[in-house]
């Protein structure tokens, strides 16, 4: 299968590469790992102009109406930079469950604001299934109740619009948007310390009460939502962590043909040679694994089919990626441990994506529900 990239792909390619060289560089994202909310206005807003934050959002609401495969382009650059904000989690999975819903005000608000980077609209979903997902709503003559806990929520306190998915109703699970300031009730954001550096908080809603239109995707359509919105954010994880560590390889192939030992470059020893060549297979086959699940999202119609590539490719990205780090670090010797240096933030960062939108025992597990 051609995954070269097309004439408009090389341009994203091209253009997101020359500005996250720039804008994302590692002082910007150390700095932005220590700030409350994990991104800067002005730097959300300059990606807005750039028209990356509404790639995947229909025409009809101000974004480019692109393909999954054309965003994909876009996150591996966004990947190898460790670019911060919440690109995944509103401009792709917020974003399709946002077209899914089937409230025409609704899309219009939270689409344009997405695409516009005036909204930032984050899903509850990151971990949690049908079952366990810990939050229940019913019915009031007031709206709906909502009560329960969500954990590791990213940038839950900058959201203008949280996305509860899935939520118990007596009819079954349903999909409901989360105001920032619901009619009544409490909601408390708990912090929780991320490897990653991303602010994550713990959310318990009491008594929360918000308006009928907080029912946005109904129970008939919730199961279906939920799992093709999973495959989205895995897909996307799998494809920033393979732009993250082709940029270890890249970063510790250019070290190892610098750094000297014995009075020649410590890339002329075999051992070394094997670890190049190792992280190079390594990084191929994620690659290709997750281009092909990117493929499938476009292009397949049975669920099924799209979910086993989906699950092969993430599955890749968890197993493959953090040992291609490791690899790296052993390549680097001492320095490549320290804190100063650059390499622990893709390691820190690769690990928690990994952990994200099914880890290596959810990812194997899927693989095996779709053997055919």
């Amino acid at each position: 299968m051609d995954f070269s990239l097309s004439e408009t792909q090389e341009l994203i390619r091209s253009t997101s590469a020359d500005w996250l060289s720039e804008r994302s560089s590692p002082d910007f994202v150390r700095a932005m790992a220590e700030d409350e909310r994990g991104y800067t206005d002005d730097y959300w807003r300059e990606l807005a102009e750039l028209g990356w934050l509404g790639l995947l959002v229909s025409e009809r609401y101000g974004g480019s109406g692109m393909q999954f495969s054309d965003m994909a382009v876009l996150l591996q650059e966004w990947g190898a930079a460790l670019a911060p904000g919440p690109l995944v989690e509103s401009s792709i999975v917020s974003a399709y469950i946002a077209e899914s819903s089937g409230s025409d005000e609704f899309k219009s608000k939270v689409l344009c604001g997405i695409a516009s980077g005036a909204a930032v609209v984050v899903p509850a979903i990151a971990t949690g299934t049908a079952d366990d997902a810990g939050v229940s709503a019913h019915e009031t003559s007031d709206g709906w109740v909502i009560e329960g806990q969500v954990p590791f929520v990213p940038y839950a306190n900058s959201a203008d619009d949280i996305i509860l998915l899935p939520a118990s109703t007596g009819d079954g699970v349903a999909i409901f948007a989360l105001d920032a300031e619901p009619l009544s009730g409490t909601v408390s954001k708990t912090a929780v310390k991320m490897a990653s550096g991303v602010p994550t908080f713990n959310l318990e809603l009491n008594e929360v009460v918000c308006s009928e239109a907080a029912l946005i995707v109904e129970p008939t359509d919730a199961d279906a939502v939920l799992n093709h919105a999973r495959m989205l954010g895995a897909t996307a994880r799998a494809i920033q962590m393979v732009g993250a560590v082709k940029s270890v390889a890249d970063r510790t192939l250019e070290y190892v043909k610098e750094r000297r030992q014995f009075g020649r470059p410590i890339g002329a020893f075999q051992a070394i040679q094997h670890y190049m060549a190792d992280m190079a297979i390594k990084v191929k086959s994620a690659q290709h694994l997750a281009n092909r699940a990117a493929w499938s999202l476009d292009n397949v119609d049975d669920a099924g089919e799209v979910a086993r590539a989906v699950s092969r490719a993430k599955w890749a990205a968890n197993t493959l990626m953090p040992e291609v780090c490791w690899t790296a670090h052993q390549s680097h010797g001492a320095i490549g441990f320290t804190w100063e240096h650059d390499l622990h933030l893709y390691t820190r960062r690769v690990l928690s994506w990994r952990a994200e939108y099914g880890d290596v025992a959810e990812t194997r597990a899927e693989m095996a529900r779709h053997i055919s």
